[in-house]
């Protein structure tokens, strides 16, 4: 006759891969809110920042009854130089990935534009904040940063209009 013993550690091996399967599968998902998190987060800041500067601008177009060259002449330093922006009627300025302005393309992130428009009673300043992608830096750098401005594709943008008649450059300033 013949006597099995048999052992308690198969069922208890069992047991511990079924354990170690939740706590894998756990993990899993808390990475995945970690880097979700991460991303909501960085996306709060990239909003934060287009609010900032969009806020900025407004101010100085607002306080200077709606003259363009003011804030021009405010962020003269930060202006990315290409040559079609330089007719005073726009300007650019280029940010990396840590909102820190920058002048080299190769490091550009975000992207702040201000346009200018004007009436017989109104002038207006558009500031476009977007994120930089190849598509908006070819139009920008081809001279057609209009087509750029249309891209719904914006962190944040805001049209500002100022009541000014008699005081643009529809009538000589």
């Amino acid at each position: 006759m013949r006597i099995h013993y048999s052992s308690k550690s198969g069922l208890f091996l069992i047991e511990l891969i079924i354990s170690i399967f939740f706590f894998i599968l756990a993990a899993a998902v808390i990475l995945q809110l970690f880097v979700k998190s991460h991303f909501i987060s960085e996306r709060t800041i990239s909003i934060n920042n287009a609010l900032l500067y969009t806020q900025n601008i407004s101010e100085v177009f607002l306080a200077n009854n709606g003259d363009f060259e003011s804030v021009y002449s405010l962020y003269s330093s930060k202006i990315t130089d290409i040559s079609h922006l330089t007719d005073h009627d726009a300007m650019l300025m280029i940010f990396d990935k840590d909102w820190t302005h920058t002048t080299d393309m190769n490091d550009a992130k975000y992207s702040v534009l201000a346009d200018y428009t004007y009436d017989a009673d109104f002038n207006y300043i558009t500031v476009y904040v977007n994120e930089i992608n190849f598509d908006i830096m070819e139009l920008i750098s081809n001279g057609d940063y209009k087509s750029a401005l249309l891209d719904n594709g914006h962190i944040y943008h805001q049209q500002i209009k100022k009541y000014s008649p008699n005081h643009n450059k529809a009538h000589g300033q």
